[in-house]
């Protein structure tokens, strides 16, 4: 299996065993191909914002901290996520969250792939070197 991430709208998923082909691929990356399995810090901050309470905040952080983390250099990447979407605004290309061309910033400075439930991906990928599932 190749080095992926996985978008939060996955990891959502995953937790409440939802049934979509991206949840199943990330059950597979979990049990067969974990050092393949990647994380960066927005996807991991947005999934312990989700929680309710202390102990599943815990839980989730304990899960999370055991898989690879991209570490980014944040300034450059966040200067190239900021082009991303100047350049997909300039094609017409509306992303609704800014996090989402960090997130792809991301996946495209590691050349690995972003498996996702997020239409913003599809219009990033569309127009864009972003490689997704």
């Amino acid at each position: 299996m190749e080095k992926a991430f996985f978008d939060t709208s996955v990891w959502i998923d995953y937790f409440k065993n939802g049934g979509s082909k991206e949840a199943i691929l990330l059950e597979e990356y979990v049990k067969f191909a974990s050092e393949n399995l990647l994380l960066t810090p927005t996807i991991i901050q947005e999934i312990l914002q989700g929680v309710r309470t202390k102990q599943e905040f815990f839980q989730k952080k304990k899960v999370l901290e055991s898989y690879n983390l991209l570490k980014p250099d944040w300034e450059k990447t966040s200067i190239d996520a900021a082009k991303l979407y100047f350049e997909l605004r300039k094609k017409g290309v509306i992303i609704r969250k800014s996090t989402d061309c960090l997130i792809a910033q991301i996946a495209i400075e590691n050349d690995t792939l972003l498996v996702h439930l997020d239409s913003d991906f599809d219009l990033i990928s569309k127009n864009s070197v972003l490689r997704t599932f």
